[in-house]
């Protein structure tokens, strides 16, 4: 088998090389790339990502931060249309078409990044697929082989993220046990954060309480913590 030479740029190229600029789904917020979202169970996170794929899907503004309107895929693998018709009426009256969603998808070794990519096809203005949850389109992996497993799928998925220039949000679940650094909470190996783009980790003491802080950090966004707060009767 022959190995080919591995192809370089000089830094003089690189610099003269007219390259696109990054995309951003969401102003400041969400780069293109694969992403993750955490949180501990019932804090609210498939209500947040709700409203961003909606805002997104209607070019609207997700809290004050400006979106680029696109079609959007939410794969809710845990949960159900009457379900996800609840949420979404509790949030808006007049969803677009341009939001699709699914509650059924094939895992990351079975095809699911096919499904993907037939669906891009189909819908080529696509800027944002959440991925909710992580674990459902996974297959167990063997603890000896628990860094390589997460770090294969996490790239997998940033693969098809960065090809077609989109933005990809994986969610993924909390450990309960307290960590001074919140991203280091996501569960999994740090296969996880290392091979995605950026982590947000929702904290939110219970379901009952209003306020919240998501902390933010990612190789294209400067690290930030943001305050928000859960409205009780909208979920915004």
């Amino acid at each position: 088998m022959s190995t080919e030479k591995i192809k370089t740029v000089s830094g003089k190229e690189l610099l003269k090389m007219d390259l696109p600029p990054l995309r951003f789904v969401v102003e400041n917020f969400i780069p293109q790339g694969l992403h993750i979202f955490a949180g501990l169970p019932k804090v609210g996170k498939s209500w947040l990502l709700l409203l961003l794929c909606l805002k997104v899907a209607q070019g609207q503004q997700f809290w004050n931060y400006q979106t680029e309107k696109g079609t959007v895929l939410y794969l809710c693998l845990e949960d159900s249309l009457n379900r996800m018709q609840m949420r979404l009426s509790e949030i808006t009256e007049d969803a677009p078409d341009n939001i699709h969603f699914a509650i059924m998808a094939n895992s990351l070794s079975d095809g699911l990044l096919k499904q993907i990519d037939m669906f891009l096809e189909e819908h080529p203005d696509t800027n944002l697929i959440v991925i909710d949850t992580l674990q459902k389109v996974r297959d167990s992996v063997g603890e000896a082989n628990y860094y390589a497993g997460d770090y294969k799928d996490i790239s997998a998925l940033k693969k098809i993220a960065d090809s077609k220039g989109i933005a990809t949000i994986a969610v993924q679940h909390r450990r309960k046990q307290r960590s001074e650094d919140p991203h280091m909470s996501i569960s999994g190996s740090t296969g996880v954060t290392g091979a995605a783009d950026g982590s947000y980790v929702l904290i939110r003491p219970d379901e009952k309480t209003t306020d919240g802080k998501l902390y933010i950090r990612g190789r294209d966004l400067e690290e930030k913590i943001l305050n928000i707060k859960f409205n009780a009767d909208t979920r915004e």
